[in-house]
């Protein structure tokens, strides 16, 4: 056997940067790094084994940047079902698991629904179910529908952040009893009102913290408390960075969680649900998105997430998505699985320089802006929500400028613009916590 060590000698990275140098002009060689405003951090098209750390961890151990899973990097492949009716609500979810869905999100509209409609000959436990709700009134309707017993397949995904605190106390200590995903941290939200990466990141820790500590103070352990939490995370377009931040949102709450010394190790367990978001989608050029939401499902394949909502295309338009757009949505994340066997293999690009070095970055961000909105009294307090919406509003400024002058390409947007005009219309913009969200296209208007 050759030993390849003794016949290649390896270059240090000083040597690296001067064969580089030698070979291209400086011209060249200075567009091999881009420095990201919105993210800040160095994108680098080299890198070497110097710079990075722990590239010798494995999968399943802490602090789990490269997932908890050690055999396999399934997912479930989710869709969205808006509830305002409950017959056809269940018709929609049948046809849905029926084309190979194998996770539903129920987007509960009404104070009290109809459980039994609704569920009519689902079986919840061979499928994934997220119930998505609001207020302290429909998780007691759902709670007694399910008798307190929620089955281990079923998640509620609400947002801590609108409740008052003694809503969240009595939700807490109910959760003494008998705990469940009850808290969804929403993430995806800030990312689809402009913000960075590592802004979503540090928004999810510092919820995500100011969950556990709540429940704690009403009698819960740490191991108790971190069961009744889980993510969901916004996918945005930058292949890599988003990889990396699943990694990092794993790396980082481990490290939130450990600090409470749990003793169960599945306490560090951080399940993330991916959804993409309406921010770069087009309505004047739709088969552009196609490819958008295939790259998108691909990097939160290979960030190690454990369900994709892939929404239809059209899901920023003010019309009902069409049924192309939906079997499309739904498709590509079957495609990534059945025939691209994304599945297969766990944390595929663990290992890779170019992952790790911005993974290391991306954490290095999000652990200082979290540590900064921890010193304000964490995102629960409304004057660390208003600092949050300034630096949110900065990214969101930077996103438009760059959208305006070309420094961010947006096919058939602000670049190659398809010449058949089509008439669309826009719902109009949401918010949360006081951050308007941003369709590009909607809201960005180029000059003639």
């Amino acid at each position: 056997m050759l030993n390849i060590h003794e016949l290649f000698e390896i270059p240090g990275y000083e040597a690296w940067i001067e064969r580089l140098q030698k070979d291209l002009n400086p011209e060249e060689f200075d567009k091999l790094n881009a420095y990201d405003p919105i993210e800040e951090l160095t994108i680098s098209s080299y890198t070497h084994t110097s710079l990075v750390n722990n590239v010798a961890e494995l999968p399943g151990i802490f602090p789990y940047t490269r997932g908890f899973n050690k055999k396999d990097n399934n997912w479930n492949i989710g869709a969205y079902v808006r509830v305002s009716e409950e017959h056809s609500a269940n018709q929609k979810a049948l046809d849905l698991l029926m084309k190979g869905c194998d996770l539903i999100l129920f987007d509960l509209h009404t104070k009290s629904p109809d459980l039994s409609v609704l569920l009519n000959e689902i079986g919840l436990e061979y499928i994934e179910t997220q119930f998505k709700i609001s207020t302290k009134q429909q998780w007691k309707h759902v709670i007694d529908y399910f008798s307190n017993d929620l089955p281990s397949t079923v998640k509620l995904n609400l947002d801590p952040l609108l409740l008052d605190k003694s809503d969240l106390i009595e939700i807490a200590q109910a959760l003494k009893i008998k705990q469940y995903p009850i808290f969804s941290i929403e993430g995806f939200k800030t990312l689809e009102t402009g913000a960075a990466s590592f802004q979503e990141v540090a928004f999810c820790l510092s919820t995500g913290h100011h969950v556990l500590f709540t429940l704690m103070e009403a009698g819960l352990t740490i191991d108790e408390a971190a069961a009744c939490l889980h993510f969901s995370v916004g996918i945005g377009a930058d292949y890599f960075i988003e990889i990396a931040k699943f990694r990092s949102l794993r790396t980082l709450w481990s490290n939130v969680v450990s600090a409470y010394e749990p003793i169960h190790a599945c306490s560090y367990n951080c399940s993330v649900t991916a959804h993409t978001i309406r921010l770069n989608k087009s309505l004047k050029d739709p088969y552009t998105n196609l490819l958008r939401q295939t790259t998108e499902g691909m990097s939160a394949v290979a960030g190690g997430v454990q369900g994709i909502v892939i929404y239809p295309y059209d899901a920023v338009s003010a019309n009902p998505p069409s049924s192309l757009a939906e079997r499309m949505a739904l498709n590509i994340s079957l495609l990534l699985k059945e025939e691209s066997h994304l599945d297969a293999v766990n944390d595929p690009l663990g290992g890779s320089y170019t992952v790790e070095l911005l993974t290391q970055q991306l954490c290095n961000n999000a652990w200082q802006l979290f540590k900064e909105l921890e010193l304000t009294g964490g995102t629960s307090i409304l004057a660390t929500q208003q600092v949050f919406r300034e630096k949110v509003d900065q990214k969101k400024a930077i996103r438009i400028e760059q959208f305006k002058n070309g420094g961010k390409i947006f096919i058939g947007m602000n670049k190659y613009q398809d010449k058949e005009i089509r008439e669309v219309e826009f719902q109009g913009p949401e918010t949360y916590l006081g951050l308007e969200t941003l369709v590009i296209e909607r809201d960005v208007k180029l000059e003639a």
